[in-house]
Formats: structure tokens, C-alpha cells, sequence
């Protein structure tokens, strides 16, 4: 595979991997906002539950508390499911697909950095191989001209 294509796939990868965690992420803060606008309710339902026991001995006050205990509870379910980490096999499958496809990136690249030292090398022995000829016609011309 040729590191441009190697380099799109992973960006492909890297790009449908980072989505899913964004949604993820989306879905996990409105689920908190929830958390802490139930748990604000809850608070102020179990306030006012207060004050009514203190203002009459018991009336209202049986409904007012089984309404901030369901407020509160579904404030700590959805406090738990904020604070879960997402365990979903897609997002290991696009996890180890990013990986994989670094890796290749990784290995094209260092293809290439070897082919450009190859060249390098290459060309220093072309160059060294140039002076020693150019050496080597000076001696001659001079030998020839000496006679």
C-alpha cells in the first residue's frame, strides 16, 4: 500500500472513530445536564417536603417526598450512566482499525526513508565514483602531456 493511501485510510479511520467518541461524548454530557437538573428538583421537592412536615404534621407531605425520592433517584441513574465508560465494540473495532492503520502508515513511511537513503547512497558513490574518474583522466592527461 502507497503511504498516500495509507495515510487516508488512516485518516478515514482516525476521522469515523473520533464521530463515534463525539457522539458518545454528546450523549453522555445531555445525560448529565439531566443528572443535575434532577438532582436540583429533587433538592428543592425535598425542601419544600420539609417545610410542609414542619407547617403540618404529615398531609402533603407523604406525596411530596415519594415524588423528590423518584426525582432523586432517576437523578442517580442518570449520574450513573454519565460517569459509565462507554464499552461498545465498535469503538474497540475502530480503536484497533486506527492501529492497525498508524502501523501501516508507520511501515510506508519507513519504506520510503530507506528507498531516500538508498538514493543518497547512491548518488555519493555516483559522486565518488565521478571524482575518482576525473582523478583518474587529470593523472592520464598529465602523463600523456609530459611526454
Amino acid at each position: 500500500m502507497s503511504t498516500l493511501n495509507s495515510a487516508k485510510l488512516y485518516g478515514r479511520v482516525a476521522l469515523l472513530r473520533r464521530q463515534v467518541l463525539l457522539q458518545q461524548l454528546i450523549r453522555r454530557a445531555i445525560a448529565g445536564a439531566l443528572a443535575v437538573a434532577a438532582f436540583i428538583v429533587s433538592a428543592g421537592l425535598a425542601t419544600y417536603a420539609l417545610f410542609l412536615a414542619i407547617r403540618v404534621p404529615l398531609g402533603d407531605v407523604g406525596a411530596t417526598l415519594s415524588i423528590a425520592g423518584l426525582y432523586l433517584l432517576s437523578a442517580l441513574l442518570f449520574l450513573t450512566y454519565t460517569l459509565r465508560e462507554p464499552h461498545s465494540p465498535e469503538l474497540q473495532a475502530l480503536e484497533e482499525m486506527e492501529a492497525a492503520a498508524l502501523d501501516t502508515v508507520t511501515a510506508d513511511t519507513q519504506n520510503m526513508v530507506q528507498l531516500f537513503n538508498a538514493a543518497g547512497h547512491r548518488i555519493e558513490n555516483l559522486g565518488s565514483s565521478l571524482t575518482l574518474g576525473v582523478g583518474i583522466l587529470s593523472a592520464l592527461r598529465k602523463l600523456l602531456a609530459s611526454r
